[in-house]
């Protein structure tokens, strides 16, 4: 064999190798996408409880003993009373802190400092509610004839 006729061989396999390469190149592409709907996602239990919470809120705002089940008199409770201008409710499970704010506020017309919740070993839910002035924890007790 002579040195020329391996020279086009050589280009033959540079070629082929430069085709083979381009085929690979046109597959790695991104191909346009079909026209397809998108389907939207369903949503998650916390985003139906968001959608339906509205509702709930709006309900419990008119009725604050909707919200409100009970003023829980116990030692501890009065104790609070005395001491620290609290309030101990049992209140409905599914109201939270500004829902609950907003019920006391309207059944016994008195500002509302905060309100601390927590679920009891019945499954009850407390809520200590401090009110702004002074004192007012006691008179709201005295009007519902607790002390």
């Amino acid at each position: 064999m002579t040195p020329a006729a391996e020279k086009p061989e050589k280009k033959d396999v540079k070629k082929e190798a430069e085709e083979i390469l381009k085929k690979i190149e046109k597959r790695k592409e991104p191909k346009a996408p079909a026209k397809q709907q998108k389907a939207e996602p369903k949503p998650s239990k916390k985003e139906k409880q968001i959608a339906a919470a509205p509702a709930a809120k709006e309900k419990s705002a008119m009725d604050p003993f909707g919200t409100l089940r009970f003023v829980l008199m116990t030692e501890k409770a009065v104790q609070m009373i005395e001491a620290q201008n609290k309030l101990v409710f049992i209140v409905n499970r599914r109201s939270d802190k500004e829902e609950i704010k907003r019920a006391i506020e309207q059944a016994f017309q008195s500002s509302v400092k905060h309100v601390n919740t927590m679920i009891d070993e019945s499954g009850r839910k407390k809520a200590f509610v401090k009110f702004r002035e002074p004192g007012q924890a006691g008179e709201i007790a005295i009007r519902l004839g607790i002390i």
